[in-house]
């Protein structure tokens, strides 16, 4: 019976390994490239500047049509908004062109309180102007649970990634950094928990709809 125990211990600690590497590899992927690519909109999650200027410079670009800001807390605006991006380093639009952009197209909301009600916004906002394909830009440790969430919510819909790399986070060299280290396994364990949660609903979900059926 111990070794029974043991050898179950053994196997999931080696499926979580397995795991992690997997989405250490994930997180360490480059934007998929856009350069070609008209998307109809673009979602940012809220969580730094370095990922607002990157989907500010993809709207500047005109690789899609409008910005979508998620996850917005109260009191934020776009004046705010505008003055956080101008002190941005590297971030080459005056303020001027980022009021301009504010005004016609970028759209900001506020509702969300965590990925998965990023993802419910998200759809919301995409729904109401009947679109198809989006890009979505987050920070890269964050993207795999983002995309978990994502089409979940949105599963008709094309999902193009563009992960932000933080500055404050190495991936390459994560196991030498303890702090790095800890923070990547919490994600890892977010984006676990994420799959679970996705597919118990998509079971009870399934479940229900054979019960209506029959």
């Amino acid at each position: 019976m111990i070794r029974h125990a043991a050898f179950l211990v053994l196997a999931i600690g080696l499926l979580l390994l397995g795991g992690l590497l997997t989405f250490l590899r994930q997180v360490d992927l480059p934007p998929v490239s856009v350069i070609e690519q008209h998307n109809d909109g673009i979602v940012v999650l809220t969580g730094g500047t370095a990922r607002l200027a990157s989907a500010v410079r993809l709207l500047q670009e005109n690789f899609a049509d409008r910005l979508f800001i998620s996850g917005a807390g109260q009191g934020v605006s776009k004046a705010s908004l505008i003055q956080a991006l101008a002190t941005t380093q590297g971030h080459n639009i005056s303020e001027i062109e980022l009021a301009a952009l504010m005004e016609c197209c970028i759209d900001i909301g506020f509702e969300a309180a965590d990925t998965a009600g990023n993802a419910v916004e998200s759809a919301a906002w995409a729904g109401s102007h009947g679109y198809s394909a989006l890009l979505l830009v987050t920070a890269n440790y964050h993207m795999p649970r983002a995309l978990v969430e994502f089409r979940r919510r949105m599963p008709g819909m094309q999902i193009t990634p563009h992960p932000v790399q933080p500055d404050f986070l190495r991936v390459q060299d994560w196991w030498r950094q303890r702090s790095a280290g800890l923070f990547l396994v919490g994600e890892y364990l977010k984006y676990v928990a994420a799959l679970l949660r996705a597919r118990i609903e998509d079971g009870v979900d399934a479940l229900l709809g054979a019960g209506e059926a029959g």
